[in-house]
């Protein structure tokens, strides 16, 4: 009689567990998926930046993104810039906008399709565009962190600044992207992207933590460290492969 009356125990039993884990699956699909309408920060701050020079420069950050169903567009805007006795240390810009098309899938997936333009004036390169499209998935999804994976290829178009040529080649790409909510108001985060083309491998690794100080505003330290396996050669300059860029910014937050 007892295996028979616990049989219908383990039925229920079973019965709120797979109910349970539906309603899990569902909690962490929808935690994960964008949350709609404008979001946005704009920073400004002091940077350090080491590689050909080291100086102390102004630094703003910003971005903007508007997310509608599953589909979010946005845009970032990173300017670095500092002169002396009319002579420029540093004169770093660079933009990109991006379009995400979010699947409701478990786990997560996505794509991100970008433009980016780069303009470094100690870098070898006068500027530089990439057109990347890349696909990505969201590995670890927990209340406190979160692991991004993406992989993609596209196009990369090089000027140079002595008269060379521009160059037309097609690159492969591989990011990480992180996230930490170590507590209430502050997360660390770290994204990792590894970029190889003919020309060279470009490795970007950006280490930032984040905390609230009142309301929407912010303080955000952050670490970018920039490899080139190679760089454009002159019998001028000799450009530094690596350059860091250490900023301190306080942030205001929209959305």
């Amino acid at each position: 009689m007892r295996v028979y009356a616990g049989r219908p125990q383990l039925v229920i039993a079973a019965g709120l567990m797979w109910a349970l884990s539906i309603i899990a699956r569902a909690h962490a699909a929808a935690s994960v998926l964008p949350k709609p309408g404008w979001h946005g920060a704009f920073g400004a701050g002091l940077s350090s930046s080491s590689g050909i020079a080291l100086t102390t420069s102004m630094n703003s950050t910003d971005r903007l993104r508007d997310t509608v169903g599953l589909w979010s567009y946005g845009g970032t805007l990173s300017y670095n810039y500092f002169s002396y006795n009319n002579v420029v240390g540093v004169n770093r810009l660079v933009t990109a906008l991006e379009v995400r098309r979010s699947f409701k899938s478990e786990p997560i997936s996505f794509v991100v399709g970008s433009v980016e333009y780069d303009h470094n004036l100690f870098d070898g390169y006068d500027h530089y565009y990439v057109e990347m499209v890349n696909a990505g998935r969201r590995v670890v999804a927990t209340r406190a962190m979160h692991l991004d994976l993406e992989a993609g290829g596209g196009a990369r178009q090089n000027y140079y600044p002595t008269g060379r040529p521009m160059q037309d080649e097609p690159v492969g790409d591989v990011a990480m992207n992180y996230v930490w909510h170590l507590r209430r108001g502050t997360h660390f985060s770290e994204r990792v992207s590894v970029m190889g083309a003919r020309s060279g491998t470009l490795v970007t690794s950006t280490t930032g933590v984040t905390t609230t100080l009142i309301f929407h505003l912010a303080l955000k330290f952050s670490e970018q460290v920039i490899h080139y396996t190679s760089l454009p050669s002159t019998a001028l300059v000799h450009y530094a492969r690596t350059t860091t860029f250490t900023t301190l910014n306080l942030v205001y937050h929209i959305g």
